[in-house]
């Protein structure tokens, strides 16, 4: 479809490519249309400059992946994220990252059942403790200042520190956040660094930066690269890795004499779900008054809103429920275009009793959690770590999980080879596989066994089997399940193997078997995500970046929306986000009482009377009585 743009995008379209810019776009207002447009018009034109495309999110840049395949003279410009930047710039510049070589990310599941129980064991902290002290050591690379949580014992923090430090040399893996700190380091070293030598960075999603990433792009600036920031300071909801809407706000003054753009059509909302978005982030007090509303096309329909009100819990799961049932079975939405967003769901207080209504009425549910069962069954976990192997035979991961997955190998045998690469100062594979040549010295006598006789079948498989040095035709996922045997390498379940041939679909085909192995957790989770076949129940925050035909967000009390512990702009913008993700209809749900779990959600009263969020106070929707409202529209 040819792009027909508006004189907003127009403007974009004619920024001149020397020259640093700032788009400043609503939801659905054809932000990454334009940006792909731009791109495809620079590099048809003579002299093309060399862009580089980038974006926070994986789904982000799958998204853009897919716009920019559209356009002849952009397709050969893929889009990745900050950290595949990164990751791309450092493996280019070896030894200016300081980080484990090689490089070696731990998945969900090596995070969980590897990397934090053992730096644990060896900090004497507790896994819970142990979390909060990771977070405050990747907030200090994401806002390149110290931030020291009052709560953590100085004592207990330095002893984390000290074994952090010699355990991820030990095990040899590299945390995601430490990635663009270590860019920003490199940049800041090395004036002759490669793969920076860009004419024009675009970034979309924009205001998901926090100040690491920023200094990154500024440096690169520096050096004579041209910057174009998108996104838009309404939707910023990251500030858990420190990103805030200042950053795309202050855009003009990081990047003087920029051109600006504001984008403020949106061609996905109907215009009443506008109205109502565009009243809770106006409240915002400490957003700025200086861009133009959002507004939707003009002869667009206004689509259905509605607060309903219920009587407890009970009655509005009850009246999420026959809302789905009614939008699938008389308004004729997919299952697939209805999102029901929470703002929180600890341990499924919300969204548990929800899926159970729909399953009684058989109105599938999407898995958001499918990608990590998964990788979990053992089976295919023990194919993943083999496959790792291949690459590298003696990833430390790898060869722990395996361990870890071996019945009668326990704590004493992963202290015992820790031990022996800690006072080698070599890594646990190596470790391992040294002490195995020896026979397991002064080993554990039963794990000793179990371990050599796991190693002597893995690496004769190993032996026996090579990667490729290229991707072979039908894609990495396919090779690996032609090779995994079902002997030493399990063969895939029929969900690995399909979401192995999925993540062939999304691979660049210019990486390597390593590349596509680290991709196959964090791609499972967007495929999961994009392409659910049954109604999505998720966090406000996972749906940002999606568009649906029908939204349904519950429990918009005051307490829940906004939470006593949150800051208030942040929470609108959830809120925000939540509301700008329909085209048709928009419904929020809320108890007048709440008993049980979810009561205690947020600021916690039981059995005492709530309110709808003060977010929706003076607003141009005003609730209403759920049941009747279900009752009276769809007779």
């Amino acid at each position: 479809m040819p792009f027909n743009p508006t004189s907003e995008q127009q403007a974009i379209l004619d920024h001149a490519r020397n020259r640093h810019g700032r788009v400043l776009a609503g939801p659905g207002t054809g932000k990454s249309a334009t940006l792909v447009a731009l791109l495809n018009q620079l590099l048809s034109g003579e002299s093309a400059p060399r862009i580089k495309l980038l974006t926070f999110t994986r789904a982000a840049t799958a998204e853009l992946a897919k716009k920019v395949s559209e356009h002849p003279a952009a397709a050969a410009e893929r889009p990745s994220t900050i950290h595949s930047f990164a990751i791309s710039v450092l493996l280019a510049n070896p030894g200016t990252g300081g980080f484990p070589e090689p490089l070696r990310i731990a998945d969900d599941w090596e995070n969980d059942e590897i990397v934090l129980p053992t730096l644990a064991r060896r900090a004497q902290i507790r896994v819970t403790r142990l979390q909060n002290l990771i977070r405050e050591l990747a907030s200090n690379w994401e806002s390149l200042r110290p931030e020291v949580n009052p709560r953590v014992n100085p004592e207990e923090r330095a002893r984390f520190v000290g074994a952090w430090h010699e355990h991820r040399q030990v095990y040899g893996y590299t945390l995601l956040a430490e990635l663009p700190y270590a860019l920003r380091n490199a940049l800041q070293d090395h004036p002759t660094l490669q793969g920076t030598d860009y004419d024009l960075i675009v970034v979309d999603e924009y205001q998901d930066l926090n100040a690491c990433d920023l200094e990154v792009l500024h440096r690169i600036a520096e050096r004579g690269c041209s910057i174009i920031g998108a996104g838009d300071d309404d939707q910023s909801i990251y500030s858990f890795r420190r990103a805030a809407p200042e950053g795309i706000r202050r855009f003009p003054q990081d990047y003087p004499n920029c051109g600006d753009y504001p984008l403020s059509i949106t061609q996905r909302c109907g215009s009443r779900i506008i109205e109502w978005a565009t009243y809770v982030i106006e409240g915002d007090p400490d957003r700025p008054t200086n861009r133009p509303r959002l507004s939707s096309v003009p002869g667009s329909l206004p689509g259905e809103v509605a607060l309903l009100g219920f009587a407890d819990e009970t009655a509005e799961v009850a009246g999420v429920v026959k809302t789905i049932d009614r939008l699938v079975n008389q308004e004729h939405i997919p299952a697939s275009e209805i999102l029901v967003l929470l703002r929180s769901d600890y341990r499924g207080v919300f969204s548990d009793p929800i899926k159970e209504g729909l399953a009684s009425l058989g109105i599938p549910c999407s898995d958001p959690d499918a990608t990590e069962r998964i990788l979990a069954e053992p089976s295919n976990r023990k194919l993943l770590e083999i496959a790792r192997l291949l690459v590298n035979r003696s990833d430390s991961l790898s060869w722990a999980s395996l361990l870890y997955l071996t019945p009668g190998i326990g704590d004493s045998f992963f202290d015992y080879i820790y031990d022996r690469a800690r006072q080698q100062r070599i890594q646990f594979g190596q470790a391992l596989l040294d002490a195995y040549a020896g026979d397991f010295p002064e080993g554990p006598a039963g794990p000793s066994r179990k371990a050599k006789a796991l190693i002597t079948s893995v690496t004769a498989w190993l032996t026996t089997h090579e990667a490729p040095l290229q991707m072979p035709e039908g894609g990495w996922g396919t090779w690996i399940i032609q090779v995994a045997d079902g002997t030493i390498a399990p063969a895939p379940s029929e969900d690995f193997e399909n979401l192995l041939h999925a993540i062939d679909e999304l691979s660049e085909h210019e990486r390597g078997l390593g590349r596509y192995l680290s991709q196959i957790s964090p791609l499972g989770k967007d495929i999961a995500l994009a392409e659910s076949e049954g109604v999505r129940i998720m966090s406000m925050m996972g749906a940002k970046g999606l568009t649906v035909r029908a939204t349904i967000i519950p429990a918009l009390e005051e307490g829940i929306i906004p939470r006593p512990d949150t800051d208030l702009g942040e929470d609108r913008r959830l809120l925000y986000v939540a509301m700008t993700r329909a085209r048709e209809f928009l419904y929020g749900t809320w108890a007048r009482r709440r008993t049980g779990p979810t009561a205690r959600i947020g600021d916690p009263h039981v059995s005492t009377a709530r309110r709808p969020t003060s977010f929706f106070d003076g607003g141009p929707i005003r609730s209403e009585d759920g049941r009747a409202y279900i009752t009276h529209r769809w007779r």
